[in-house]
């Protein structure tokens, strides 16, 4: 019974974390509309606010020096200040949520003498601000010659949006067209050695980068900017054919959990 949250790990300090819940579906929402003239509504779409994880934290100390110190490292670590970082949690082996402390923490003794030991018990919130949990290793495919392959996501339980990266080069006549099962786009070049062509359907970014550096928007040379998809469970068909040359292509899968 534990979780890490950026560097802390509750095993460092012997802590007991236990899940209190584990959410499906958290934070969804239903966008409505009044039907006029009828007794219901018209569904408009559906939301994801984020989601929420409580966890009952025990904490001891062999002296209360020690408990008060181990109670000001969790203070320490888990500081809104720090901002968003990775939470992981036994319950959920090997997926990952971005999370944020979102409430105080109120310590109760739970035990306060030399014999029984110096226990406080509370509750610690983080928050998601993203409904999904990402796998700590996703799944790519990576091929290095065009071509026709069916892939099938194992991980998660939710839609993705996958990222297409292509290496080779291509002059500013020639193209490469990506297929992801029903998505099929044309992208013009140039394209360079040593240069990354990346469709990112997550963050919807779309470029040509240089090792962590984005050198150009592709937007203006791509046939649609449709939506490539994937569902768990479900193969697709990923296609490269290009006029140019290819060196490498990968799909990287941007699986999620819900």
């Amino acid at each position: 019974m534990s979780f890490t949250f950026g560097d802390f790990d509750t095993d460092s300090l012997g802590l007991i974390a236990t899940l209190r819940e584990l959410p499906s579906v958290d934070g969804l929402q239903l966008e409505t509309l009044e039907a006029v003239g009828t007794d219901g509504r018209v569904l408009g779409g559906t939301t994801r606010s984020g989601s929420s994880f409580t966890f009952d934290v025990i904490l001891e100390g062999r002296s209360p020096e020690e408990a008060a110190a181990h109670r000001e490292a969790i203070a320490l670590a888990l500081d809104p200040a720090r901002g968003e970082q990775r939470l992981t949690f036994d319950a959920a082996p090997g997926w990952q949520w971005a999370g944020i402390l979102s409430a105080a923490i109120r310590w109760q003794r739970v035990t306060w003498d030399a014999g029984a030991g110096y226990k406080l018990r509370a509750d610690v919130t983080f928050d998601a601000l993203e409904a999904f949990g990402r796998p700590v290793v996703d799944e790519v495919w990576q091929y290095l010659t065009p071509g026709t392959r069916k892939v099938k996501r194992t991980k998660g339980n939710a839609r993705s949006y996958p990222t297409v990266e292509v290496e080779g080069t291509l002059t500013a006549e020639q193209k490469v067209t990506v297929t992801v099962g029903d998505l099929v786009v044309d992208v013009s070049g140039p394209l360079q050695t040593g240069q990354v062509l990346r469709l990112d359907y997550d963050k919807f970014d779309f470029g040509r980068w240089v090792g962590p550096l984005k050198a150009a928007s592709v937007v203006r040379g791509m046939s649609t900017l449709d939506r490539a998809e994937m569902w768990p469970g479900e193969e697709v068909t990923f296609k490269i054919a290009t006029t140019g040359t290819l060196t490498r292509t990968a799909l990287v899968a941007n699986s999620r959990r819900q």
